[in-house]
């Protein structure tokens, strides 16, 4: 069993998993993105001494705390450990890579929607 995989089986139904994963999708993009536009944001503010997107800051959090939420729902859904999750959420604050994990997830959970 790689490290990538889940230890426990799902603890809900398909129908749970399913919602879940989608939740997870969608907080997944939309935290990559808003991921992109913080580090626009930090150019400007630091690079160019521009403050117009200071107001991002907490927005972006905020919206990682969705995705936080969102990965404990699915996680605990599919029998992920803590650790897992905690990776997954560290791995979505490295920019691109937050895509690249939730490909991967949605790759290894959509199989338990069935």
């Amino acid at each position: 069993m790689s490290s990538h995989e889940t230890k426990a089986g799902p603890t809900a139904d398909p129908r749970a998993i399913a919602t879940a994963l989608t939740f997870f999708r969608g907080t997944a993009i939309v935290a990559g993105l808003a991921m992109f536009v913080l580090i626009v944001e930090m150019v400007l503010k630091y690079g160019m001494d521009n403050d117009v997107l200071s107001w991002w800051s907490p927005v972006h959090g905020l919206i990682f705390m969705v995705f936080a939420v969102a990965t404990a729902n699915l996680g605990f859904k599919v029998g992920w450990s803590v650790g897992r999750m905690i990776v997954i959420l560290l791995l979505a604050c490295i920019p691109f890579l937050a895509f690249v994990e939730e490909r991967r997830v949605v790759r290894e959970v959509t199989p338990l929607t069935t």
